[in-house]
């Protein structure tokens, strides 16, 4: 691999903490490990992205040729979903027509984890990509986020559910739960006054079950919370020391 993508960013240097998937990061590890083709399969907000990228974290001594994450949202062309492989991997291209050949060429031999994001509006794209990508690089390791399967003949699929919701209506019991841990670490970064009580517990939970444990659905209710508070009413906040 050349000078150039070596200098390339993996995946941030500094990840925001993960509530509720350490079991997730583990299964999802062991696949890819033992697979050279895994996709992550879920509804939009569920999580996909920040899993792989806790995933590819903790994986990145374990490629000699490192990670590459490719953000894949923002593309409205599938023909250029190559193209944009190529430079997330400092591969230089001119034609995207002929960008394929040239990734899988450069990538021939590299022991690489290579991370497709967002991929279910252009499957059949990223499919053409990852078939000649196992063809021709079969040491590549693709991990792939997408709202559907690929379809591919050798994917391995790993289905992300919801962040777990507490069973008890208790502040202990529920700070355990990874959708009340979400859920209150998102209030307090906009208001670190904010403390999970016995007076607001309920209100919590009612709020992360009518959300189904959704990642971004809590970030999103949460981020209203310093405004509404959790019952609609003024927040409770911790006495100040």
């Amino acid at each position: 691999m050349s000078a150039e993508s070596a200098a390339l960013p993996a995946v941030p240097s500094e990840l925001p903490a993960l509530y509720g998937r350490s079991e997730d990061v583990a299964a999802l590890r062991e696949l890819i490990r033992h697979h050279a083709l895994v996709t992550v399969v879920g509804p939009a907000g569920i999580g996909k992205t920040r899993l792989a990228q806790a995933v590819a974290h903790e994986l990145r001594d374990a490629f000699a040729d490192g990670v590459r994450l490719v953000e894949l949202a923002p593309l409205a062309d599938a023909d250029l979903v190559a193209a944009t492989v190529a430079r997330a991997l400092g591969i230089a291209v001119g034609d995207p027509r002929t960008a394929l050949d040239i990734t899988v060429r450069a990538l021939a031999g590299q022991r690489l984890l290579l991370i497709l994001d967002n991929c279910e509006h252009l499957l059949e794209a990223v499919d053409r990509a990852v078939a000649a990508l196992r063809k021709g690089s079969p040491t590549v390791h693709v991990l792939s986020t997408s709202q559907e399967l690929l379809r591919h003949a050798d994917e391995h699929v790993y289905r992300l559910g919801p962040l777990g919701l507490p069973a008890e209506v208790t502040a202990i019991r529920a700070s355990e739960s990874g959708a009340v841990q979400l859920f209150v670490a998102r209030v307090q970064a906009a208001d670190p006054r904010f403390q999970l009580s016995e007076g607001n517990v309920g209100a919590v939970v009612d709020i992360c079950r009518r959300l189904d444990g959704i990642p971004l659905a809590l970030e999103l209710a949460a981020a209203r919370v310093p405004l509404l508070g959790a019952q609609g009413e003024p927040v409770s906040h911790a006495p100040a020391p």
